[in-house]
């Protein structure tokens, strides 16, 4: 798919051989209709703004701005590293500058075998796409922004030799005020070739069964969408 295609909204039909019903997550970015319940194919619509997802009550709000064991924002070095790092007024400008600073730092060995804290990948350096998303959504809550972790699939051109794949993938979601957006600071930026499976807090379960779901999940079609359709 090309860049321009992944740009703008992608309409997926999915289906897991042998079949398998997933609780597909559907958030601001990622639209689903079960197309047939016999074999759970499904339609998931994304782009930037293609979903529709209720906001968070208080509750969920604090407990994706609190921290845990594995995004621990209330590490001295996540904070200090921050605080020089966040840039710009506002959740965008400030979760981008973040994103950067993320990708310059993380510069060590790739180590897909890991599960690393935020503070353990900063100070490694290394990892793979989830510690990088954690990482991210570490400093994010150290700024005062919500955030959350996504687990799913990416489009690449290139991963692990082979070209043009959809590999398994984890990114970061930050609250804005009005609704959740996606950064991905392992890829560089969010955009439609990205496809959430399950949506969590960052802790190692709640990606558990993912993997395996990926192994059985084929991409029957995939259609790039004019504006305006449904």
């Amino acid at each position: 798919m090309s860049e321009r295609a992944r740009s703008g909204r992608i309409r997926y039909a999915i289906a897991f051989e042998p079949a398998l019903s997933w609780p597909w997550p559907a958030t601001g970015e990622q639209r689903v209709q079960v197309r047939d319940l016999t074999d759970a194919t499904a339609l998931i619509d994304v782009c930037v703004d293609c979903g529709a997802e209720p906001a968070p009550d208080a509750a969920e709000l604090q407990r994706y701005l609190a921290p845990n064991a594995w995004i621990d924002s209330d590490e001295r070095s996540v904070h200090a590293f921050a605080r020089q790092h966040a840039r710009g007024q506002g959740v965008e400008r400030r979760m981008q500058s973040l994103v950067k600073a993320v990708q310059q730092h993380m510069n060590g060995p790739i180590a897909y075998r890991d599960y690393l804290s935020a503070s353990q990948a900063l100070a490694s350096r290394g990892g793979d796409c989830t510690e990088f998303a954690l990482l991210l959504a570490a400093l994010g809550r150290a700024q005062g922004i919500p955030t959350r972790i996504a687990y799913g699939i990416a489009y690449s051109s290139r991963f692990t030799g082979e070209s043009h794949v959809f590999s398994p993938h984890v990114w970061t979601q930050a609250w804005n005020g009005q609704r959740w957006v996606s950064y991905d600071a392992g890829l560089g930026r969010f955009d439609s070739g990205h496809i959430a499976l399950r949506i969590g807090d960052g802790l190692p379960q709640d990606g558990a069964g993912v993997m395996s779901a990926i192994g059985r999940l084929k991409v029957i079609e995939a259609t790039g969408v004019i504006d305006g359709a449904r």
